[in-house]
Protein backbone atom coordinates (compact mmCIF):
# COMPACT_ATOMS: atom_id res chain seq x y z
CA UNK A 1 0.00 0.00 0.00
CA UNK A 2 2.90 2.16 0.28
CA UNK A 3 3.89 1.85 -3.34
CA UNK A 4 0.26 2.52 -3.93
CA UNK A 5 0.40 5.59 -2.31
CA UNK A 6 3.37 6.73 -3.68
CA UNK A 7 1.97 6.45 -7.37
CA UNK A 8 -1.04 8.15 -6.00
CA UNK A 9 0.67 11.31 -5.42
CA UNK A 10 3.06 10.75 -8.39
CA UNK A 11 -0.30 11.23 -10.32
CA UNK A 12 -2.56 13.57 -8.77
CA UNK A 13 -6.27 13.89 -9.98
CA UNK A 14 -5.83 10.75 -11.75
CA UNK A 15 -7.60 7.27 -10.59
CA UNK A 16 -4.91 4.47 -10.49
CA UNK A 17 -5.12 1.24 -12.23
CA UNK A 18 -2.70 -0.94 -9.75
CA UNK A 19 -1.95 -4.05 -11.38
CA UNK A 20 -1.78 -7.21 -8.92
CA UNK A 21 -1.86 -10.20 -10.55
CA UNK A 22 -4.54 -11.20 -12.46
CA UNK A 23 -6.32 -7.87 -11.84
CA UNK A 24 -6.24 -4.16 -11.34
CA UNK A 25 -7.34 -2.83 -8.36
CA UNK A 26 -8.60 0.31 -6.90
CA UNK A 27 -8.20 1.54 -4.05
CA UNK A 28 -10.17 4.23 -1.31
CA UNK A 29 -12.05 7.33 -3.05
CA UNK A 30 -10.83 5.24 -6.28
CA UNK A 31 -12.76 2.67 -5.96
CA UNK A 32 -15.84 3.91 -4.83
CA UNK A 33 -15.70 6.30 -7.42
CA UNK A 34 -15.00 3.22 -10.43
CA UNK A 35 -17.94 1.25 -8.73
CA UNK A 36 -20.23 4.32 -9.30
CA UNK A 37 -18.67 4.81 -12.85
CA UNK A 38 -18.02 1.58 -14.05
CA UNK A 39 -20.99 -0.86 -11.87
CA UNK A 40 -18.06 -3.03 -10.49
CA UNK A 41 -18.53 -4.87 -6.97
CA UNK A 42 -17.26 -2.89 -4.15
CA UNK A 43 -15.10 -4.94 -1.52
CA UNK A 44 -12.82 -4.41 1.46
CA UNK A 45 -9.58 -6.90 2.55
CA UNK A 46 -8.46 -4.65 4.85
CA UNK A 47 -11.08 -3.11 6.91
CA UNK A 48 -11.90 0.63 6.43
CA UNK A 49 -9.97 0.35 3.18
CA UNK A 50 -12.60 0.03 0.09
CA UNK A 51 -11.27 -1.64 -3.24
CA UNK A 52 -12.59 -2.71 -6.40
CA UNK A 53 -10.65 -4.48 -9.31
CA UNK A 54 -11.25 -5.06 -13.25
CA UNK A 55 -9.72 -8.05 -14.49
CA UNK A 56 -6.29 -8.16 -16.86
CA UNK A 57 -8.03 -9.13 -19.99
CA UNK A 58 -10.64 -6.82 -20.47
CA UNK A 59 -8.92 -3.37 -19.03
CA UNK A 60 -8.93 -1.95 -22.44
CA UNK A 61 -12.81 -1.56 -22.35
CA UNK A 62 -13.17 -0.49 -19.08
CA UNK A 63 -10.41 2.52 -19.80
CA UNK A 64 -12.85 3.71 -22.29
CA UNK A 65 -15.67 3.78 -20.12
CA UNK A 66 -13.76 5.81 -17.76
CA UNK A 67 -12.19 7.93 -20.17
CA UNK A 68 -15.73 8.37 -22.25
CA UNK A 69 -16.97 9.86 -18.54
CA UNK A 70 -14.38 12.44 -18.42
CA UNK A 71 -11.74 10.38 -15.68
CA UNK A 72 -8.06 10.70 -16.00
CA UNK A 73 -6.50 7.50 -15.17
CA UNK A 74 -2.76 6.45 -14.88
CA UNK A 75 -1.96 2.01 -15.32
CA UNK A 76 0.43 0.95 -12.79
CA UNK A 77 1.61 -2.47 -14.14
CA UNK A 78 3.71 -5.11 -12.53
CA UNK A 79 7.31 -4.38 -14.21
CA UNK A 80 8.64 -8.11 -12.96
CA UNK A 81 7.15 -11.76 -12.61
CA UNK A 82 5.78 -11.75 -8.81
CA UNK A 83 7.82 -15.38 -8.62
CA UNK A 84 11.24 -13.52 -9.04
CA UNK A 85 10.37 -10.78 -7.04
CA UNK A 86 12.67 -10.44 -3.21
CA UNK A 87 9.59 -8.17 -1.18
CA UNK A 88 7.22 -6.18 -3.24
CA UNK A 89 6.89 -6.61 -6.56
CA UNK A 90 8.46 -3.89 -8.78
CA UNK A 91 5.45 -1.59 -10.53
CA UNK A 92 5.45 1.60 -12.70
CA UNK A 93 3.13 3.76 -13.72
CA UNK A 94 3.37 3.19 -17.94
CA UNK A 95 0.23 5.07 -19.46
CA UNK A 96 -1.59 8.03 -18.32
CA UNK A 97 -4.35 8.40 -20.07
CA UNK A 98 -6.79 11.43 -20.04
CA UNK A 99 -9.72 12.65 -22.37
CA UNK A 100 -7.60 15.12 -24.58
CA UNK A 101 -4.51 12.87 -24.80
CA UNK A 102 -5.04 9.44 -26.13
CA UNK A 103 -3.37 8.20 -28.59
CA UNK A 104 -3.97 4.43 -28.54
CA UNK A 105 -5.96 3.37 -31.63
CA UNK A 106 -8.82 1.16 -29.73
CA UNK A 107 -9.54 4.12 -27.59
CA UNK A 108 -10.06 6.67 -30.11
CA UNK A 109 -13.30 7.37 -32.35
CA UNK A 110 -12.48 6.97 -36.03
CA UNK A 111 -12.57 9.95 -38.07
CA UNK A 112 -13.14 12.15 -35.19
CA UNK A 113 -10.49 14.53 -33.89
CA UNK A 114 -9.27 13.93 -30.49
CA UNK A 115 -8.51 17.36 -29.01
CA UNK A 116 -7.29 19.19 -25.96
CA UNK A 117 -7.29 23.19 -25.32
CA UNK A 118 -5.86 25.10 -23.04
CA UNK A 119 -7.14 28.31 -22.29
CA UNK A 120 -5.77 31.99 -20.65
CA UNK A 121 -7.43 35.28 -19.45
CA UNK A 122 -5.73 38.11 -21.48
CA UNK A 123 -6.97 40.45 -19.25
CA UNK A 124 -9.27 42.10 -16.80
CA UNK A 125 -12.80 43.15 -17.63
CA UNK A 126 -12.04 46.36 -19.21
CA UNK A 127 -15.11 49.00 -18.96
CA UNK A 128 -17.70 48.31 -21.41
CA UNK A 129 -15.47 45.60 -23.38
CA UNK A 130 -15.25 41.85 -23.14
CA UNK A 131 -12.32 39.51 -21.66
CA UNK A 132 -10.30 38.15 -24.19
CA UNK A 133 -9.10 34.68 -23.95
CA UNK A 134 -5.79 32.83 -25.41
CA UNK A 135 -6.85 29.85 -26.44
CA UNK A 136 -4.41 26.58 -28.01
CA UNK A 137 -5.36 23.45 -29.14
CA UNK A 138 -3.49 20.20 -29.70
CA UNK A 139 -4.41 16.75 -31.21
CA UNK A 140 -1.46 14.41 -29.42
CA UNK A 141 -2.58 11.62 -32.03
CA UNK A 142 -1.38 14.10 -35.13
CA UNK A 143 0.51 16.79 -33.64
CA UNK A 144 -1.72 19.45 -35.16
CA UNK A 145 -1.13 22.46 -33.18
CA UNK A 146 -3.73 25.44 -33.29
CA UNK A 147 -3.77 28.87 -31.55
CA UNK A 148 -6.31 31.72 -31.52
CA UNK A 149 -7.63 35.05 -29.45
CA UNK A 150 -11.08 35.49 -28.97
CA UNK A 151 -13.42 37.60 -26.90
CA UNK A 152 -14.76 35.24 -23.78
CA UNK A 153 -18.69 35.88 -24.93
CA UNK A 154 -17.41 33.76 -27.77
CA UNK A 155 -15.67 31.06 -26.23
CA UNK A 156 -18.30 28.78 -25.32
CA UNK A 157 -19.09 28.96 -29.31
CA UNK A 158 -15.42 28.20 -30.38
CA UNK A 159 -15.40 25.52 -27.71
CA UNK A 160 -18.47 24.21 -29.38
CA UNK A 161 -17.12 24.51 -32.56
CA UNK A 162 -14.02 22.96 -32.09
CA UNK A 163 -15.12 19.88 -29.47
CA UNK A 164 -12.48 19.34 -27.66
CA UNK A 165 -12.36 16.90 -25.21
CA UNK A 166 -10.88 18.21 -22.10
CA UNK A 167 -9.96 21.99 -20.94
CA UNK A 168 -7.10 23.03 -19.24
CA UNK A 169 -7.07 26.47 -17.24
CA UNK A 170 -4.54 27.89 -14.69
CA UNK A 171 -5.14 26.99 -11.58
CA UNK A 172 -4.82 30.67 -10.12
CA UNK A 173 -8.07 32.05 -12.06
CA UNK A 174 -10.66 33.52 -9.88
CA UNK A 175 -13.60 31.54 -8.85
CA UNK A 176 -16.01 33.33 -10.61
CA UNK A 177 -14.21 33.17 -14.14
CA UNK A 178 -13.21 29.00 -13.65
CA UNK A 179 -17.13 27.92 -12.49
CA UNK A 180 -18.04 30.32 -15.53
CA UNK A 181 -15.52 28.30 -17.81
CA UNK A 182 -15.78 25.07 -16.18
CA UNK A 183 -19.43 25.27 -17.09
CA UNK A 184 -19.28 26.63 -20.36
CA UNK A 185 -16.97 23.37 -21.02
CA UNK A 186 -19.01 21.05 -19.57
CA UNK A 187 -22.01 22.17 -21.87
CA UNK A 188 -19.49 21.13 -25.16
CA UNK A 189 -18.74 17.80 -23.71
CA UNK A 190 -15.18 18.90 -22.50
CA UNK A 191 -13.26 17.45 -19.53
CA UNK A 192 -12.22 20.40 -17.06
CA UNK A 193 -8.78 20.57 -15.54
CA UNK A 194 -7.20 23.12 -13.60
CA UNK A 195 -3.25 23.30 -14.36
CA UNK A 196 0.30 24.57 -11.88
CA UNK A 197 0.07 28.89 -12.84
CA UNK A 198 3.86 28.45 -13.58
CA UNK A 199 3.03 26.20 -16.53
CA UNK A 200 1.15 29.19 -18.15
CA UNK A 201 3.71 31.61 -17.40
CA UNK A 202 5.37 33.17 -21.05
CA UNK A 203 8.90 32.74 -20.17
CA UNK A 204 8.62 29.05 -19.32
CA UNK A 205 6.18 28.38 -21.54
CA UNK A 206 8.46 30.29 -24.45
CA UNK A 207 11.36 28.32 -23.59
CA UNK A 208 9.77 24.59 -23.51
CA UNK A 209 7.91 25.32 -27.19
CA UNK A 210 11.33 26.76 -28.39
CA UNK A 211 13.22 23.35 -27.04
CA UNK A 212 10.36 20.98 -28.21
CA UNK A 213 10.70 22.81 -31.83
CA UNK A 214 14.32 23.08 -32.04
CA UNK A 215 14.36 26.77 -32.78
CA UNK A 216 15.96 30.12 -31.38
CA UNK A 217 12.75 31.99 -31.36
CA UNK A 218 9.34 32.07 -31.63
CA UNK A 219 8.97 34.35 -35.11
CA UNK A 220 8.36 31.79 -37.50
CA UNK A 221 5.27 30.98 -35.40
CA UNK A 222 3.86 34.31 -35.19
CA UNK A 223 4.35 34.50 -31.68
CA UNK A 224 7.11 37.69 -31.15
CA UNK A 225 4.98 39.60 -29.94
CA UNK A 226 2.08 37.65 -28.01
CA UNK A 227 2.47 36.28 -24.76
CA UNK A 228 -0.82 35.04 -23.92
CA UNK A 229 -1.10 33.05 -26.88
CA UNK A 230 2.60 31.44 -25.77
CA UNK A 231 1.35 30.63 -22.48
CA UNK A 232 -1.27 28.81 -23.85
CA UNK A 233 0.73 26.66 -26.20
CA UNK A 234 3.32 26.12 -23.86
CA UNK A 235 0.93 24.77 -20.80
CA UNK A 236 -0.75 23.10 -23.59
CA UNK A 237 2.58 21.07 -24.27
CA UNK A 238 3.47 20.69 -20.80
CA UNK A 239 0.22 18.56 -20.30
CA UNK A 240 1.02 16.78 -23.32
CA UNK A 241 4.91 15.77 -22.24
CA UNK A 242 3.67 15.27 -18.72
CA UNK A 243 0.77 12.57 -20.11
CA UNK A 244 3.30 10.82 -23.21
CA UNK A 245 6.66 12.59 -22.99
CA UNK A 246 6.91 14.21 -25.97
CA UNK A 247 4.42 15.71 -28.63
CA UNK A 248 4.57 13.15 -31.84
CA UNK A 249 4.86 13.56 -34.15
CA UNK A 250 6.23 16.68 -34.33
CA UNK A 251 4.30 18.99 -36.25
CA UNK A 252 5.93 21.37 -38.46
CA UNK A 253 3.18 23.98 -39.39
CA UNK A 254 3.19 27.11 -38.16
CA UNK A 255 0.88 28.75 -35.78
CA UNK A 256 -2.42 30.00 -36.88
CA UNK A 257 -3.04 33.18 -34.62
CA UNK A 258 -6.50 35.37 -35.16
CA UNK A 259 -7.61 38.31 -33.64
Amino acid sequence: MRQYYRFKREHPGCLLLFRMGDFYELFDEDAVTAHKALGITLTERTKGVPMAGVPYHAIESYLRRLIDQGFRVAVCEQMQDPRDAKGVVDRAVTRVLTPGTLVDESLLEEGVANLAAALLPIDGEAKGESRRVAMALGELSTGEFTLLELDEQDLEAELARRAPREALVPDAIDDPLRRRWREMAQRCGASFAERPGWQFRAVDASELLRRHYGVARLDAFGLAEEPALTAAAGALLAFFVETHGRLAPAPGGAADARA
